[in-house]
């Protein structure tokens, strides 16, 4: 599980600079890693990340909506948090 974990982040850093790079978002790149990476293509993320995928999906759309300082509510973030000590 922690290899899945470092390999997601680090190539998930390099695929941004890169698309950075050559004038492209870096959120594109990183879409496509987890393409390349997740079950539909190479299959090189274990069964454990796959299985809390759910949870890591929640926390990745808090981390994409305070990145793009949409407003959020301090009560909209405690409704979130305890759905997912649930």
């Amino acid at each position: 599980m922690a290899l899945s974990l470092a390999l997601i982040i680090l190539l998930g850093l390099l695929f941004n600079k890169t698309f950075d790079r050559i004038n492209l978002p870096g959120l594109l790149g990183m879409l496509l890693l987890s393409i390349l990476i997740g079950p539909h293509g190479f299959n090189l993320i274990s069964d454990e990340i796959l299985m809390i995928s759910p949870e890591l999906r929640k926390i990745a759309l808090i981390i994409i909506l305070l990145r793009a300082e949409l407003g959020l509510s301090k009560e909209n973030l405690k409704q979130v948090e305890c759905q997912l000590l649930k």
